[in-house]
């Protein structure tokens, strides 16, 4: 699949955006009826998002800055507090997920670090469906929202139940969903046992003998057996037979050990965890532009049946026709 034609957008694209394009109406209702609880932060000239401690206490307000500012990349907090313009009185935290399709520990297209393509997008939307499904399934919440950020996907929860949590407890949510932690019972039926053993065969499916090879211990004989006999590997893996994986001549004990926490660990970078963790960190706010590749964040009401194509920004279609 061929990688994206993405491109930085000028000054001039990005006033048009602002000016014809971007839509108030667009901002998801669980940041409009926030609104005022809620730190925003704007990068104005594509230096970095230095306009911090900015509060709009009203949608129009937010439109006026909008439209005369017209910025490179507009953020807004996960976090509510009680004065956000001094980031202080903080009341609670949306838990978020962010799944960049440029930094995905595997690829199956081929593509770099730092690159994307539509596979790439695709890729990253099925693992964010995945995580989103386990939140739904395992911890019974409800209020999942996906926002396509420019280049991958943001996992957005407002339940109340998950919104005080300490950075430690958020932290152990990532390692649930992502499969980041090796269980003390790998053989269980149900629970995260299970999930671990669907992301493990997950991310073994993907591997090809020389990311093998970048796990401490692997030799170079035991990387080929296993990738010639990856669909029986899998199989063990998906039951939780873990013997029959032992029985891969040059397969022991401490290699398997290896080969756990070389998995464990790619799983972990399937999605970034420090913002997760972070309580009060500032996303790119829906609506808007992602001036780096030229698209727009927007709220995915489907996430089944995302299309690129409504990201794309009129200013980059018309330019496609002339």
């Amino acid at each position: 699949m061929n990688r994206m034609e993405m491109h930085e957008a000028t000054p001039e694209e990005r006033k048009l955006f602002y000016k014809e394009e971007w839509n108030k109406r667009e901002i998801p209702d669980f940041i409009l009826h926030t609104l005022s609880l809620r730190e925003f932060g704007f990068d104005l000239d594509g230096t970095g998002p230095k306009h911090r401690y900015n509060q709009f206490i009203t949608v129009g307000q937010l439109e006026d800055f909008m439209r005369s500012r017209a910025p490179y990349s507009a953020f807004a907090s996960v976090a509510l507090y009680e004065r956000p313009s001094a980031r202080e009185g903080w009341l609670k935290s949306e838990l978020t997920l962010d799944i960049d399709a440029k930094d995905l520990p595997l690829k199956t297209c081929g593509c770099p670090p730092g690159i994307v393509c539509e596979r790439c997008i695709d890729e990253a939307r099925r693992v964010a469906m995945e995580f989103a499904e386990t939140l739904a399934g395992d911890l019974d919440l409800r209020n999942i929202y996906f926002v396509y950020s420019g280049r991958g996907f943001h996992i957005r929860v407002t339940d109340e139940a998950i919104m005080r949590l300490e950075q430690n407890e958020r932290g152990q949510i990532v390692e649930y969903i992502t499969g980041g932690l090796i269980p003390t019972d790998i053989t269980m039926a149900l629970g995260y046992s299970k999930i671990f053993r669907e992301r493990v065969a997950r991310t073994f499916s993907a591997l090809d003998e020389e990311k093998l090879l970048t796990a401490r211990g692997m030799r170079k004989s035991l990387a080929r057996r296993l990738m010639m006999e990856k669909e029986r590997a899998l199989e063990a893996i998906r039951k939780g037979r873990l013997d029959e994986l032992s029985s891969f001549e040059g397969m022991g004990a401490k290699t398997f050990g290896q080969l756990l926490e070389f998995l464990t660990r790619t799983n972990l970078g399937f999605t970034d965890g420090k913002v997760t963790i972070d309580t009060k960190r500032i996303l790119r706010l829906p609506s808007s532009l992602h001036s780096g590749v030229s698209m727009k964040c927007i709220l995915v009401r489907d996430i089944e049946r995302f299309r690129l194509e409504d990201a794309i920004p009129k200013f980059v279609r018309e330019g496609e026709r002339r």
